[in-house]
């Protein structure tokens, strides 16, 4: 008996160890306390007035009708009273049990937004740490190693330096790409000016053409249609110098690169295609998260920041962007932005 007590208090004790874990369902139980407390007031109350009111009015009734004695009618509204109460505490008691129930059940809907920003940003943390960490791990080893070889000569020393300088401008440009994130988060509002889309697309594919030329990537590009939108040119920019940029990356030699045009339902939309390897149905559902690379992208590094970011600006512009891929014929960026009236 004893020994069944014991793993009864061990039972109970990780019970509650759990039980305290899970904040959500602490907040699901005190979210539908507070529903719950707040829809029995309530009941109580209005169920007080009604019966009040219908008592009132059958002792009215009781009272004028002259045919029946005051024992008779007493015992008539006593009996009413005993229904009454009995009726009414019948009714509240179920409709208390389905608020409980329907009130625990909304709680779900009502905190699983909360619950699953606070899941992004504890995973984002984590990752940004771990990202973060890196370079900076990198440099402090480089560093100490170098200390302490007692043959250091200058060439090594500038080795070391020149790698460390490499990992600080990694560091960087991380730290910047986070606190870009970091604005759009906190609905930072940049200035928004009109001007020419099709125009800033042409400026940026000309730039990008000598990097696909390295590559022996012909770049195509038929902007045929002119829009002028209202919004942050040099943020716009960053989103389509990344992603042309991640299209020379991934395409292959001999691979072709192409920009095209239109405009529906008064949105400019502009669709850059590349003849790579394509991506998979399970990397596109988590392309736009923070610090999310495929293979290819491991392979070709970065922080896995950039599409993020560039989703968070389209977004800040009312657009819309969306990728479409077919493994072994390529991919697609499909970019869709209001044009200004």
């Amino acid at each position: 008996m004893e020994k069944l007590s014991k793993q009864f208090e061990e039972l109970v004790t990780k019970w509650k160890a759990s039980f305290k874990r899970d904040e959500f369902f602490v907040a699901r139980l005190r979210l539908t306390f507070y529903y719950s407390l707040t829809a029995i007031i309530i009941l109580g109350g209005s169920s007080l007035i009604l019966y009040n009111v219908i008592l009132s009015n059958l002792t009215q009734s009781i009272n004028e009708n002259i045919l029946l004695g005051p024992d008779i009618s007493q015992a008539i509204l006593d009996n009413a009273q005993d229904i009454l109460r009995s009726r009414f505490l019948t009714i509240d008691a179920i409709l208390i049990f389905f608020i409980i129930i329907l009130g625990f059940l909304l709680t779900q809907k009502t905190l699983q937004p909360i619950k699953t920003n606070m899941e992004k940003q504890k995973r984002f943390i984590a990752d940004a740490s771990h990202e973060l960490r890196t370079p900076v791990a990198v440099a402090i080893s480089g560093l100490e190693v170098t200390l302490s070889n007692k043959n250091l000569d200058l060439p090594l020393a500038k080795k070391t330096l020149e790698n460390t300088l490499v990992e600080m401008r990694d560091f960087s440009l991380l730290s910047n790409h986070l606190l870009d994130i970091s604005k759009y988060d906190a609905q930072v509002k940049f200035k928004h000016e009109p001007f020419s889309i099709n125009e800033l697309v042409k400026s940026i594919g000309e730039k990008m053409r000598h990097l696909a030329k390295d590559k022996s990537i012909n770049l195509i590009m038929k902007l045929e249609f002119e829009a002028t939108i209202k919004g942050n040119k040099m943020e716009l920019g960053r989103v389509f110098y990344n992603i042309l940029d991640n299209a020379v990356k991934y395409t292959p030699q001999n691979g072709t690169i192409e920009i095209t045009d239109k405009i529906s339902s008064n949105k400019y939309i502009v669709t850059i295609s590349d003849t790579g390897s394509g991506i998979s149905t399970e990397t596109m559902n988590k392309i736009f998260d923070p610090f999310f690379r495929g293979d290819a992208s491991r392979q070709a590094g970065g922080a896995g920041l950039g599409l993020t970011l560039a989703k968070k600006i389209i977004e800040n512009h009312n657009g819309s962007i969306v990728v479409r891929s077919e493994i072994g014929k390529g991919t697609s960026f499909i970019i869709s932005l209001p044009i200004s009236s």
